[in-house]
């Protein structure tokens, strides 16, 4: 389906779990190898990257059966819960209202990991590219475990499994998702065929933009799974160029500090290579 056709669409017209049940289903796109394993090894990590060039339908895997194997989406499952938080009304929109602090700066290991910038009651277009695990707790408390669980389901996120605390279940192992399943939900959010309203799309386009300039736009959410053993570092998102757009979804095992700097090295460099961002 032409990209810009699918955005005139109303999906929740649809109704929740419609989807599956009447859509036909669709050929498996044509898998070509991404040739990532040296930028692994420069960094030495072992992970993997799949880029999906929706125009062309080609899926562009390095180590598939990595990008196959589920993980905690951690902060990467931020780009679902702004939707639901926003489709749901548990937060009016992205800038005015503000989600509220605990008081509590989020440690682990002991440790301070979070901007300074989340230790206030903030709004989504502050939460989201900080990363800030307590607003997103407060948000989820708001959304409650029946909302996320049809949410999810209708969303066909990962194992969509919402069970057991409402505020830690993307954080703590309960919710997984492969890099697969991260491209698959992608695709629903670039073409707009997920259970979602028009305004609720454009808000999350708005505050997912991690770069913009004249020839692409890249929208983009880290992650960092530490419920893993070893933790887990993830890079999902899209780059708009032109007519395109290039769907990814990255994540390496993090067991050394660069690594958190090389999951943007990795993607930039395969995502060059795929013709997504220019040389």
């Amino acid at each position: 389906m032409n990209k810009h056709l699918a955005r005139l669409l109303t999906p929740m017209a649809i109704g929740f779990g419609l989807l599956a049940s009447t859509l036909p289903a669709l050929a498996a796109p044509k898998e070509v190898p991404l040739d990532a394993a040296a930028l692994f090894r420069q960094a030495d990590a072992t992970g993997t990257m799949v880029i999906y060039d929706l125009r062309r339908d080609r899926m562009l895997t390095y180590n598939k059966p990595r990008a196959a194997t589920q993980y905690s989406p951690a902060s990467t499952f931020k780009i679902l819960n702004s939707m639901i938080g926003l489709e749901s009304g548990a937060v009016a929109d992205v800038d005015h209202d503000k989600l509220p602090w605990d008081g509590k700066v989020w440690l682990v290991g002991g440790k301070a990991v979070l901007p300074d910038a989340c230790n206030a009651d903030v709004p989504l277009r502050v939460a989201f590219p900080n990363s800030c695990v307590p607003a997103y707790q407060a948000l989820a408390r708001r959304v409650g475990s029946a909302a996320y669980q049809r949410y999810l389901t209708a969303s066909h996120y990962g194992n969509a499994n919402s069970s057991g605390q409402v505020d830690r279940f993307w954080l703590n192992g309960t919710l997984q998702i492969s890099a697969y399943q991260q491209i698959d939900f992608l695709k629903g959010v670039v073409q707009r065929t997920l259970p979602f309203s028009p305004t609720t799309f454009k808000a999350v386009d708005d505050i997912t933009v991690m770069e913009r300039t004249a020839g692409y736009t890249l929208h983009a959410k880290t992650g960092w799974a530490d419920s893993a053993k070893p933790a887990v570092g993830w890079l999902v998102g899209w780059v708009e160029r032109g007519d395109d757009d290039y769907l990814f979804a990255l994540n390496l095992d993090m067991v050394q500090p660069e690594h958190a700097k090389a999951r943007m090295e990795i993607a930039r460099a395969a995502l060059r290579q795929a013709g997504a961002l220019p040389d």
